[in-house]
């Protein structure tokens, strides 16, 4: 015998790793193993950058292809936010949950309010699109107190000053709270879009 079984087993290791490495990219990745493997004699010429280049190109394209697509955040479901990359599971959750707690962004820079430590939104903006119509708008007037405190934009103090105004007008409604400056200027620009 020339190998011992431990050598023979190193030797079947190593052997499979090269079929894996020569074989499989061809059969998972077609398009890669073209550029991977030369399969076409390439003449090195004035313009071989160009020749390169071309062969790059269909890679290069459907990688740009995945990353150039908009997603509109307040219809996007979990499998289309988790095939962005830097947004995984636990990203596109957040992302859904705050979106249902808010009623629909308005903006895709709301995102950054959920302060993704691992996703920069500033550089991936682009990705992005909202369509304001699709924003659910609630009644304050039919909301319990709890309702309106689960609105990420109000505080304790906002709701209750928001039902000392419903007791003191009889109802209360977005405009109610901006004729008698209910709350700050500010406050009220952010909730606008939510409630009617």
């Amino acid at each position: 015998m020339i190998f011992n079984t431990s050598e023979r087993k190193g030797a079947f290791i190593i052997l499979l790793l090269i079929a894996g490495i020569l074989f499989i990219p061809r059969q998972v990745l077609p398009e890669a193993a073209d550029f991977f493997f030369i399969t076409q004699p390439i003449e090195i010429t004035k313009d071989s950058t160009l020749l390169i280049t071309q062969h790059l190109s269909p890679i290069v394209s459907s990688k740009a292809q995945k990353q150039e697509r908009h997603i509109e955040l307040n219809s996007a479901d979990s499998i289309q936010l988790i095939s962005l990359r830097g947004i995984g599971p636990y990203y596109a959750s957040r992302i859904i949950r705050y979106r249902n707690r808010l009623g629909g962004f308005y903006s895709v820079e709301q995102l950054k309010e959920l302060k993704m430590k691992y996703f920069n939104v500033d550089s991936n903006i682009n990705l992005f699109s909202v369509n304001p119509a699709l924003i659910q708008k609630a009644d304050m007037d039919t909301m319990s107190f709890k309702a309106i405190l689960r609105h990420p934009y109000l505080k304790y103090e906002d709701v209750q000053m928001i039902f000392n105004a419903k007791r003191k007008y009889g109802h209360i409604s977005y405009n109610i709270l901006e004729k008698h400056n209910i709350l700050t200027k500010y406050k009220l620009k952010k909730i606008k879009p939510y409630f009617k």
